[in-house]
Order: C-alpha cells, then structure tokens, then sequence
C-alpha cells in the first residue's frame, strides 16, 4: 500500500538556501577556517535509519500514483542547537501534492543529535535530496 522505492543520493549538503527562515547570521555564521572541526548533526541511528523513517512514514498521494508521478525532492531545514528542525522547506519540489506529504514526513522526525564545530553546539543546514517512485510490487499491487 504505502510501500515505495527511494533511491537516496549524496545525502546531506551544507550551506544557507534561499528559503531558510533563519538565516543563520550571528555567532554560529562565523566562516569555517582550515583548524575548525565540525561533526554533522546526527538523525538518530544514523541515515540508514532516517531513510528507513522517510519509507515507512512517508504516503503517495492517491492523484500521483495515478499519474505515476516521479522524481528527486530536495528537502532542506536546519538542526537547532537542541537537536530540533527548524527552517524546513522544499529546495526542488516534484508534485505540490508529494511535496507536502515530504513536509510532512520531515516534521515527524524525532529530534538530531546537533552539529559542533570546535566542541561547541551549532546550528547547521543540510539539504536531502529523496528521489520518489513507486516500486514495482506495488504497480502489480504486491506489498
């Protein structure tokens, strides 16, 4: 029934997009020098496990399994110092109506283990692109 295919690309991209509601600026926004370490926010069991999330929870849209919609979503939002999601949005939408279901899925998640640089918490964007479409099990209406 909600079973679907997602091939998954590089998964996780740094830097401000045009949709961020926060822009980042301030003391977290400092350039990145050569000496700095920075460890990447963390979904909880890593991203084999954020993709296994994004399958089980995410439902096609009735009109776009009709119309075999299919495609890459890039999904952007920011980790919080508390781990939290914030500025979430669609970078490249497919479908108005895939898209959504995409937020929606996105605002499930439970909250990261937040990014550092230097030992310090940070806040940190990243871009996920998800590419979409139906597997061939559930075209002959096996689950």
């Amino acid at each position: 029934m909600k079973k679907l295919l997602f091939l998954l690309f590089s998964t996780v991209v740094m830097g401000n997009g045009a949709c961020l509601a926060q822009n980042g600026t301030g003391a977290d926004s400092t350039e990145v020098k050569q000496e700095d370490v920075i460890v990447q926010p963390q979904y909880p069991g890593g991203i084999e496990k954020m993709f296994e999330f994004i399958l089980e929870n995410f439902e096609y849209p009735t009109e776009c399994k009709k119309r075999n919609v299919r495609g890459k979503v890039e999904v952007e939002f920011t980790i919080e110092k508390g781990g939290d999601m914030s500025a979430l949005c669609i970078l490249k939408g497919l479908d108005p109506d895939i898209d959504r279901e995409m937020l929606r899925v996105f605002r499930a998640m439970p909250r990261w283990t937040p990014a550092t640089k230097n030992g310090e918490l940070v806040r940190y964007t990243l871009v996920v692109p998800v590419t979409v479409k139906l597997s061939r099990a559930n075209k002959k209406g096996f689950r």
